[in-house]
């Protein structure tokens, strides 16, 4: 089973240790059924009673001492293997290439590193009650054949045919319940849908009322798994509890038929049989949450191979069969660069089944150091592919990338990713400013007022004092501290489009020349044809290709 073998090749304290410690735990608890049957059976009998008092204070300690041990080092076992688990897959989802993660899907992501794991700690107590559990069954079986050999032959025929029906019964509700988390997750993936295209859907009834219908589709169906499952659990542990009453009765009724066993022993044994249905109630009950959490362990599981294979691949991040293998380099990035040069670079989108959905290429471009160069063209062009080849975000199928003569391979990939600080269309502005420890200075302060945001936010040492903005003024702020990163070229998709008038002309009247000046090369991608003039460079791409290159004073 995908989570004991989790737990279990992660543990990182002394097995036997926990091993004991739970042993412990059952059969001082087992010693209550004997040391209370014992004392039932000397009932009004003084003699030994004593002896029977300290035993059972000396049991007592014995459980509180191991139960509390095995409660707190479970919990620090499960969150450590789980920690480490995180930090797995986090280092390598870092590790991976921008189109391997695209391809994962954000959705399998999320619910290996979130919804997986805290399913798994949810278990940690039940686990360790379900191995206590356990073992004071063991326990209590012994102690019935201890007091009649024919009461546990009986017991175990008994128990051993119900476990097999139980299991059985068992199948189909466990696959029901995968089919159940499979749901859930499309119905996960259809509201992150809903509220990222919020805008969108409010703005057409039609598409409402479908993602609506979708929604409640999934919804529905996860429910009546949810419920077939549960319904299904449900029969099992009444069949559970029947059985345990009926080896009660069996105890009581067919024993005495076959032995001449004493009414003190029955009475003892009966007893047993009694204290034997909490721990196999509570076990019957547990098997719901381990089929999740062991269903959880086994996506996660499944998670690491996959990433495991993408990085397996290449050694870092994976790519598609028929992709140009990287070269082995380790040569620096030239500093400071002079130009970047595209030869005969093509890039084709696959989807799942292999099958090509679009390509850019082979594209010839020279990107020359201090310049800003504009990229425009219709939508589907290529021009977002294209910032992701020239930023090294994707790597070309076929021909090279080469800075200063230096080809883009392997060993220079990061330091040339390095180059650059970026805005893309669908940019993303974190909580933190994290690796740019030069926001918080004077000069960030600066740009606060440049931008005119002094009045809606300011740069409180590691964050803004509030993103919560509007679209553009947001956008503004990502500019912002991409400027911070003071790298030599600044990569911009789109980013006037939902500025003002006023703040685009500034950007591009203003903003631009000042970045020019300061060395900075760049890169944008723009509609906003009436400041073409503002470029040295303009780049048009239609349907994947460069169908021109010309100067930026061509538009003047």
């Amino acid at each position: 089973m995908d989570l004991i073998r989790l737990i279990l090749g992660g543990l990182t304290g002394s097995k036997r240790r926990l091993l004991l410690m739970v042993v412990s735990a059952g059969v001082s608890n087992a010693a209550v059924i004997a040391i209370i049957a014992t004392a039932a059976a000397k009932h009004g009998k003084s003699d030994g009673n004593t002896f029977l008092v300290l035993l059972f204070v000396v049991v007592i300690v014995a459980y509180m001492l191991s139960q509390r041990f095995i409660m707190v080092a479970a919990s620090g076992e499960v969150e450590g293997i789980l920690h480490r688990i995180r930090l797995r897959v986090i280092d390598k989802l870092l590790r991976c290439e921008l189109r391997d993660v695209e391809a994962i899907g954000l959705s399998t992501l999320q619910a290996g590193l979130g919804k997986d794991t805290q399913t798994i700690s949810q278990f940690a107590t039940p686990m360790v009650l379900a191995a206590q559990a356990a073992v004071l069954v063991i326990c209590a079986l012994s102690y019935i054949a201890w007091l009649s050999f024919i009461t546990f032959v009986l017991a175990v025929v008994f128990l051993s045919g119900a476990l097999v029906l139980y299991f059985r019964r068992l199948e189909h509700v466990t696959t029901d319940l995968q089919t159940a988390m499979l749901r859930e997750r499309e119905l996960s993936d259809t509201l992150t849908d809903m509220l990222a295209g919020f805008k969108e859907i409010k703005m057409n009834s039609r598409r409402s009322a479908a993602i609506q219908d979708d929604g409640k589709g999934l919804s529905g169906k996860a429910a009546a798994l949810r419920v077939m499952a549960q319904s299904a659990m449900a029969r099992n542990f009444v069949f559970a509890q029947v059985s345990l009453f009926l080896l009660l009765a069996i105890g009581v009724f067919i024993v005495p038929l076959f032995s001449s066993t004493s009414s003190s022993v029955v009475s003892k044994a009966t007893m047993a049989v009694l204290f034997l249905i909490g721990p196999i109630s509570g076990l019957v009950a547990l098997v719901p949450v381990f089929v999740d959490a062991d269903a959880a362990a086994r996506d996660i599981t499944a998670l690491e191979r996959r990433l495991d294979a993408l990085l397996g691949e290449t050694g870092q991040g994976g790519s598609r069969p028929g992709s140009v293998p990287l070269l082995l380099s380790g040569r620096p990035m030239p500093q400071p660069f002079r130009e970047i040069v595209f030869e005969d670079v093509v890039f084709r989108h696959i989807d799942r089944e292999g099958n090509s959905q679009f390509s850019i290429g082979p594209v010839n471009l020279t990107i020359r150091a201090g310049d800003i160069t504009f990229i425009t063209g219709g939508n589907g062009s290529g021009k977002s592919t294209l910032l992701k080849l020239l930023t090294g975000l994707y790597r070309p199928d076929r021909g090279r990338i080469l800075v200063d003569g230096v080809v883009i391979e392997k060993a220079n990939l990061q330091a040339f990713r390095d180059m650059f600080s970026t805005v893309f269309s669908d940019y993303h502005l974190f909580r933190l400013f994290y690796g740019v420890p030069t926001i918080g200075t004077e000069e960030g302060a600066r740009l606060i007022e440049e931008f005119e945001l002094s009045a809606k936010t300011a740069i409180e040492i590691d964050h803004f004092r509030t993103s919560e903005l509007s679209g553009g003024q947001r956008r503004r702020l990502a500019l912002l501290v991409a400027m911070m990163e003071r790298r030599p070229i600044c990569v911009l998709d789109e980013w006037a489009a939902d500025q003002d008038p006023h703040f685009r002309k500034k950007f591009y009247r203003e903003i631009l020349p000042a970045m020019k000046a300061k060395g900075t090369t760049v890169i944008a991608v723009t509609h906003d044809d009436r400041y073409f003039d503002a470029c040295d460079s303009h780049v048009r791409m239609d349907e994947g290709r460069v169908i021109e290159v010309s100067a930026g004073h061509e538009h003047a």
